[in-house]
């Protein structure tokens, strides 16, 4: 993404956000939610759209075997629209994915589908960042996928933790290490990368912090080899 497009899709976003905002009180409720606790489950029938406005949440799969066989599929840590599946012109729609918060709490909006798709269909501007929206979750998936696709266990794992420095990194300029400044647990990691056993990502994140690719600080993934990591994901 230019940088040209990436300020054109935060001034659509701004502009996304304060047409929500001047919504008639009782058609913008905002919702709170507690870490590891859901905004929605999959197959859930759904009146409503949610807005992120603040937190950090997990969109995941699970299969036959319920919590056992989980799959993340994307990390979402900014503002924005959270689920916007199946035609507008339904009132109520399934769910696809479960939607769990990942941070202390996250704050949302809950909108009525069909007032929000009135407003998108009657605007210019916010139908265009509903396309962005479209585009970036196609984006995120493809490259799941080739992650997943393209590498082995090891592979997977460091590619992902390069993922999260790009999600969740701050740079300290004086050593050059990045700090994954979001708590991610083992399990978590394995979820993302489709390791079902807890044990096999310890063993290869202890492979990692061998080579001296990351290591593990009060609770935080530090990046010492940025590039170690960024090899996975070509």
């Amino acid at each position: 993404m230019t940088n040209m497009t990436k300020v054109n899709e935060d001034k659509l976003y701004n502009y996304f956000l304060n047409v929500m905002n001047q919504m008639p009180i009782d058609d913008q409720i905002k919702i709170e939610i507690l870490k590891n606790n859901y905004l929605t489950r999959e197959h859930d029938l759904e009146s409503s759209v949610y807005i992120l406005l603040e937190g950090v949440i997990i969109t995941s799969l699970v299969g036959i075997d319920g919590e056992r066989e989980r799959f993340n599929l994307m990390y979402m840590n900014k503002p924005g629209i959270v689920s916007l599946v199946r035609s507008e012109n339904e009132a109520i729609v399934e769910q696809p994915y479960d939607i769990k918060v990942d941070s202390e709490r996250a704050i949302f909006y809950k909108i009525n589908r069909v007032k929000f798709w009135q407003l998108i269909n009657n605007d210019v501007l916010l139908s265009q960042y509903v396309k962005i929206y479209y585009r970036n979750r196609i984006d995120a998936n493809i490259k799941q996928i080739e992650r997943i696709l393209g590498n082995r266990k090891t592979g997977q794992v460091a590619a992902f933790l390069y993922d999260c420095t790009k999600l969740f990194g701050e740079r300290d300029d004086v050593t050059g290490e990045i700090v994954i400044n979001h708590r991610i647990t083992h399990n978590t990691i394995g979820e993302f990368c489709g390791i079902s056993s807890r044990s096999s990502v310890t063993r290869i994140i202890n492979e990692l912090v061998k080579n001296g690719a990351i290591e593990q600080r009060d609770g935080l993934f530090v990046v010492k080899d940025v590039e170690y990591l960024k090899q996975y994901t070509n």
